[in-house]
């Protein structure tokens, strides 16, 4: 296993920098770092960015360009990506979690892509992982579903930052949304009102396999939308946030009809009324309480 360093060359030559954030997932770690074969791309730089015990993080191999970035155990992924791009030593970064598996491609497509002029991102399609788990499946149905490979290629206003390449400069020139974690919403927001330009690209793919436990997803899902919600408040006017208080109980109906239509348009969902859809209804109420929070914590 790498260990954590402060000690970097004087020289930074790398071409990229790939951020990984690590929250209750390092069981996938091998398989991600087999793939990405870190030993080939000496001109690449790995940040896996983690709150968990040393011990768990052995899947992390010791080479020259992979480095840890400690974090606080209670640290959500927004926050490990806002601590893998101020450590990044490349101009370009690409994000992801150690919950989804890179295809065998992946890093020569994201070394290939230009980002000049004003386009400042490029997001990929997110697959899952076959016979997956029923809790896994629900999973991805509610995070990944807008971003599957039958997405088309084309300029976009959204993107998911677990598999989103960027340009540095664009984020850190964002430093009041940076400081609460990326929250990659509220900085697309900013780019397209900056009149810069994002793509999806429906080749550059990784795939979902799930770590989390049904109890640990609800927790997750419950502060993950109280930090949600406070980052989006910081972005807002007054008079806005008031008005996202007082809608909050929509906030479930809302984000289901979202997700189901994105299911429809892809066709290859069942969307019965079955446990699934138990266990759906369940992690959107858990993110919309979060996220009511908040808004009135702000």
């Amino acid at each position: 296993m790498v260990n954590n360093t402060e000690n970097r060359s004087p020289k930074n030559n790398y071409d990229l920098t790939v951020i990984i954030a690590e929250e209750m997932a390092s069981a996938n770690l091998r398989n991600v770092f087999i793939l990405l074969q870190p030993e080939n791309y000496p001109a690449v730089e790995f940040l896996v960015c983690s709150g968990s015990d040393s011990s768990l993080l052995d899947g992390v191999p010791d080479r020259q360009n992979v480095r840890i970035v400690r974090a606080q155990s209670d640290s959500r992924i927004p926050l490990l990506w806002r601590d893998g791009i101020r450590a990044a030593q490349a101009e370009k970064v690409a994000l992801t979690t150690a919950h989804c598996v890179p295809s065998s491609d992946w890093l020569e497509r994201l070394l290939a892509y230009p980002l000049e002029g004003n386009q400042v991102a490029v997001g990929g399609a997110i697959e899952n992982a076959e016979n997956d788990t029923r809790i896994g499946r629900v999973i991805y149905l509610l995070r990944y579903v807008r971003y599957t490979k039958s997405r088309p290629s084309r300029p976009a206003e959204d993107l998911a930052a677990d598999n989103a390449l960027y340009r540095k400069a664009d984020i850190l020139a964002h430093e009041d949304l940076l400081e609460i974690g990326f929250w990659e919403p509220s900085f697309h927001e900013r780019f397209l009102a900056e009149g810069k330009s994002m793509k999806f690209d429906n080749e550059l793919i990784v795939v979902h396999h799930n770590c989390y436990s049904a109890k640990q997803f609800v927790l997750q899902r419950y502060s993950h939308g109280i930090e949600f919600g406070i980052a989006r408040a910081k972005a807002m006017s007054g008079t806005k946030r008031l008005m996202m208080i007082a809608l909050s109980p929509l906030i479930p109906l809302v984000f289901t009809r979202k997700i189901m239509a994105a299911a429809r348009r892809d066709q290859r969902f069942d969307l019965g009324l079955n446990r699934e859809m138990g266990w759906l209804l369940v992690f959107v109420l858990a993110w919309s309480a979060g996220e009511a929070v908040g808004y009135i914590r702000k």
